[in-house]
């Protein structure tokens, strides 16, 4: 008989809820099907509010259940086998408990009441800094981390699960055990992207690698006595009118779109290391929360560039939400009253999939051309097509004149924050104007809803370009999209960027039309098959068999 030893691993996260939340629920799943896994979050203070509320969320639970019987018809591990009845006992054990939140922070740092970027850039700092601390307490099996219980106390860390973006892990934990004199655990890295994009932020240079190429050339205008924040700020993510090629994706001119969202030298100064980390020989492998089977090129190709085990792990959900069930929908604040009141009005009104859910993401925005919020808006109302408009950018705040604009109209409804899984799975939704980064996108996929896409920047132009042009299950918006260099007006496919508001209503009053129509319900039946395609990764794929790897991966 087989007996399987506690095994312990640490997960260090970005404190960006985009990155952090799949990971959590990546960690959740892998408590859920080893139960011989123990787990140390170390997070960072702004995030533990948001971390707290997820776990007391409907939808995980079942953390809080004892896990089924090994000798049930339900093994979450059908290779574990128990001989003793403490064995038995210690597989039961509900997933709470072998889980802590810890939260990293110095006694010198002053928690804000409210948090802006400036601070939070303050706690990225801190946390790099107290994060070794806490990494030798759990190595060393210490009882307390800095006043804290250490509820693992007597079971060493096997592996650490990390954000590739933090860059400074791989050289940390060097130090950490060369300090404490303990051999290297395994290093998993963590983007929350697909093979696609992950091969063209982390292949070399000559293999059309974008990281690769800015890191080369601020390297070289560093050397050269250059200030390395102008360097970053010379060399990061500039359009340039390149063809590029990359696997399982149609050729285009480069790839982002970050002529509408400023990005500041000091954020490529923290991304565009992760070149760096990602092929560091402390890191062995990779997780992507994607199905390999649908972009199984890019995975075959991303696995030879990096020479390292992907994980395609498939979308980070409860097994709940996969069975189909929909936790019961829970009004968390005004805004999330004022959105299920008004679906449940749209729907009575309008009637089933009527309604256009338009977010785009946490973060992203196009802050440099507002107006294009202002277009799509006015278009949606325009062509009476009812929309909720979720508007919660990180970097900018959308006029208040526009919001006032819609106010008085029955059929719109405008909130900062919207419950996104309860908006995409509430029937009266229909359609999604999204960003298409990775948890949107995921979400949409799920709850079989049609694209319209409006891509900014990191991966969002990969998977924009995945699900409009090889699986037809969105509309990419052409006329809204900039250029740094006004003279590339011309995609790859021959369409020109004219970007009048024209021009740019003109496409968006087609879009609304042809969703509206057979080729909308056709795009609908698209999705549905790419869900039943993900849905069997996920329940005896390669997301499940990369999924089981990660729980004995160390050994």
């Amino acid at each position: 008989m087989t007996i399987v030893k506690p095994a312990h691993f640490i997960v260090a996260p970005l404190a960006m809820w985009g990155h952090l939340r799949p990971l959590l629920h990546l960690s959740l799943n892998l408590l859920s099907l080893h139960p011989h896994l123990h787990l140390t979050i170390l997070v960072p203070p702004s995030t533990y509010p948001r971390v707290e509320s997820e776990l007391k969320s409907t939808s995980f639970a079942h953390i809080y259940t004892k896990s089924p019987s090994s000798s049930g018809a339900s093994t979450p591990n059908p290779g574990t086998h128990h001989v003793t009845p403490a064995e038995q006992e210690s597989e039961d054990k509900a997933i709470v408990d072998r889980l802590q939140v810890i939260t990293c922070i110095s006694p010198e740092f002053d928690l804000p009441e409210e948090w802006n970027p400036e601070k939070m850039a303050q706690e990225g700092i801190d946390y790099a800094k107290t994060l070794p601390t806490f990494v030798k307490a759990l190595m060393s099996k210490e009882h307390r981390l800095d006043g804290t219980v250490n509820k693992f106390e007597d079971i060493a860390p096997n592996f650490m699960i990390y954000d590739c973006f933090l860059t400074f892990i791989p050289d940390l934990m060097r130090g950490v055990t060369t300090e404490i004199q303990k051999p290297m655990i395994p290093l998993i890295g963590f983007v929350p992207s697909n093979a696609a994009a992950s091969y063209h932020t982390f292949a070399k240079e000559e293999n059309g690698g974008s990281f690769a190429k800015m890191q080369r050339l601020t390297d070289e205008d560093i050397a050269k006595g250059r200030d390395p924040v102008e360097a970053y700020g010379a060399h990061g993510f500039k359009t340039e009118g390149i063809v590029k090629t990359i696997p399982g994706l149609p050729p285009k001119f480069d790839w982002p779109n970050y002529a509408t969202v400023p990005m500041p030298p000091q954020a490529f100064m923290s991304v565009v290391p992760s070149y760096k980390t990602t092929n560091d020989s402390a890191t062995t492998g990779l997780i992507c929360p994607v199905s390999a089977e649908i972009e199984p090129t890019a995975v075959e190709a991303l696995e030879k560039e990096l020479g390292k085990r992907i994980y395609m792990v498939g979308p980070q959900f409860p097994d709940a939400v996969w069975a189909g069930e929909h936790p019961e929908r829970r009004a968390k604040n005004a805004d999330d009253e004022r959105v299920f009141a008004f679906l449940d009005k749209m729907g009575k009104k309008h009637g089933p999939k009527s309604v256009i859910y338009v977010s785009l993401g946490s973060l992203f925005f196009p802050v440099l051309r507002p107006e294009l919020i202002k277009y799509i808006l006015e278009s949606l109302k325009e062509s009476g097509f009812p929309f909720l408009f979720a508007h919660a950018s990180g970097i900018a705040q959308v006029p208040q004149e526009l919001l006032d604009e819609f106010k008085d109209d029955e059929d719109c409804c405008v909130v900062k924050f919207a419950p996104q899984w309860d908006v995409v799975n509430h029937e009266a939704t229909g359609y999604f104007l999204s960003h298409c980064g990775s948890n949107s996108t995921a979400e949409a996929m799920l709850a079989e809803l049609p694209m319209v896409s409006m891509p900014f920047a990191a991966d969002q132009g990969e998977f924009t370009s995945m699900l409009s042009e090889i699986y037809k299950v969105a509309i990419d918006l052409k006329q809204v999209k900039t250029f740094g260099n006004p003279m590339f007006n011309k995609l790859y496919d021959g369409t020109i960027i004219v970007g009048t508001e024209e021009a740019i209503k003109a496409e968006l009053k087609q879009t609304w039309e042809v969703i509206r129509g057979p080729e909308g319900e056709a795009m609908r039946e698209r999705m549905k098959a790419l869900k039943a395609t993900v849905k069997r990764s996920w329940e005896g794929g390669r997301s499940k068999t990369d999924m089981l790897a990660l729980g004995t991966g160390y050994e």
